[in-house]
């Protein structure tokens, strides 16, 4: 248990239940539910909500579902979203928190990739809601593109760190697990995906992190690299390996092969790591 003061600070910075805290109360059990999984954009969480659906947890990915949600948006608390999809997000909360990771450079690589035009409502929306990514709106807008995706790793992963009740890494973590440390019933997290949430009636597999079977990772188009970083910002680059290291990763993502890309439903990597935060 946190002390309460440290307990009731995170409170004020998530969207975590805790009982007690000034503003933390939910007016109803409608406005409760029982899981968060919540990230740095392109983190894969893509790929951990259609698995919790297979399974039969409903969740929904960027929105607010019956048991829950999987959403790098709703790492903050805010006023309004990006996204609300299908249902705004306004005085919930949520039992548990899970702070789900990818290997940085996937994941800046990818922002990279995604971000298609240099502005879009979604900078605009997360340079409001966290200004210490890269300042003032005018000021980002400056901000070469690999910099401040370096930067929004760095810092959404530092604030979700932070109060999350568990860390677990999505090339190794398998979704039957992150489903049980939720404490959902074993008939649903055990199953084969026949109480998934979808209207099809065909029992939809679900995909296991595993390495890929020859032994090798498949080759990987990154955008981004450690020394394409370190030359534009030498500390960001420092700070992003020490956070590299402490989470369990090697600094070459071909240490932590992934078949397919986690977009396409499948992560690679070890068997489970769950990696309760100390």
């Amino acid at each position: 248990m946190y002390p309460p003061v440290e307990r009731c600070q995170r409170a004020k910075m998530s969207l975590k239940l805790e009982p007690g805290c000034p503003g933390n109360s939910v007016s109803s059990r409608a406005n409760l539910r029982q899981m968060l999984v919540v990230g740095v954009q392109r983190s894969g969480t893509h790929y951990t909500w259609e698995m919790m659906n297979r399974l039969g947890v409903h969740v929904h990915h960027e929105g607010l579902g019956p048991d829950g949600a999987v959403s790098w948006l709703y790492a903050y608390q805010s006023k309004n979203y990006a996204i609300n999809n299908p249902t705004p997000l306004s005085n919930q909360r949520f039992c548990f928190v899970f702070h789900q990771v990818r290997h940085p450079m996937r994941v800046v690589s990818s922002i990279v990739k995604a971000s298609k035009k240099s502005w879009d409502p979604f900078w605009d929306w997360l340079v409001r809601t966290e200004p210490k990514v890269c300042g003032t709106v005018d000021q980002c807008k400056k901000t070469p593109l690999v910099v401040r995706s370096a930067r929004q790793w760095l810092v959404w992963n530092q604030h979700v760190e932070a109060y999350a009740d568990i860390r677990f890494k999505v090339e190794e973590t398998s979704p039957r697990d992150v489903c049980r440390l939720a404490q959902f019933p074993e008939r649903i997290c055990g199953s084969d995906g026949r109480y998934h949430t979808t209207s099809s009636k065909v029992i939809q597999p679900i995909v296991e992190p595993q390495a890929p079977s020859d032994g090798h990772t498949a080759s990987e188009n990154l955008a981004v690299n450690w020394d394409m970083i370190e030359k534009l910002d030498s500390k960001l680059a420092a700070d992003m390996k020490d956070m590299t290291a402490r989470y369990g990763y090697h600094l070459d993502p071909a240490m932590h092969p992934q078949s397919l890309s986690t977009s396409a439903f499948r992560a690679g990597g070890r068997e489970l790591v769950a990696l309760r935060k100390s």
